[in-house]
């Protein structure tokens, strides 16, 4: 991700029109709903299969165990199956509520979303007490460009969820733009990149 911002650190933003931008700031609630939406999509799947494999080991070693009740190894290898199931299952949640409590801190943050024909940014927005501080220095935008493989826009009710490379989550409530705006990000994040799957 830093190696792609990297990349594009140094090219104009003028040689992209700039197709609209809205400040928006995102709350912890918000969050959590894309973090959901993020591990149905890419983490619930693998957890099911896993727990299903898990789940016919621990029926054969089960077995084995009520046929061979003087084997103790069964009993203990159907007890780690089904801790492991557990700890699939642990880790999603555990995960989620981590992750919620590190960005607590950043609730309170503004940002400018800007959409352009090639790619769109994102960029924080300072305080002006963060301006006067000796050490401050701004924090670049970050860049993605639209026709990333790995870019997979979502919308939602209320917000418009911008997953990358399956790490990277932005979040873009609607609440923080107009009907005329939501349209556009619609159109031309959404729309665009059905159509291309389509062709594929």
């Amino acid at each position: 991700m830093n190696e792609l911002n990297d990349n594009l650190a140094g090219k104009d933003e003028n040689d992209a029109a700039e197709i609209c931008s809205f400040e928006y700031d995102v709350k912890n609630s918000e969050e959590d709903e894309a973090f959901r939406v993020f591990q149905k999509k890419y983490v619930l799947r693998k957890n099911v299969i896993k727990t299903a494999a898990f789940a016919v080991l621990a029926l054969g070693f089960g077995y084995s165990s009520y046929k061979y009740p003087s084997s103790s190894l069964n009993f203990i290898l159907t007890g780690v199956c089904i801790a492991a199931i557990a700890v699939i299952w642990f880790n999603v949640r555990y995960i989620r509520i981590s992750l919620l409590n590190a960005l607590k801190v950043l609730e309170d943050d503004r940002y400018i979303f800007k959409l352009y024909d090639d790619r769109f940014t994102i960029e924080t927005i300072a305080t002006e007490e963060e301006k006067q501080e000796e050490d401050y220095a701004p924090i670049p935008p970050s860049v993605i460009m639209l026709d990333d493989e790995m870019f997979d826009p979502v919308e939602t009710e209320d917000k418009f969820i911008l997953i990358i490379r399956k790490e990277t989550i932005y979040v873009l409530p609607k609440r923080c733009m107009n009907e005329q705006q939501a349209e556009t990000l619609r159109k031309v994040l959404i729309d665009k990149k059905i159509d291309k799957n389509k062709d594929i």
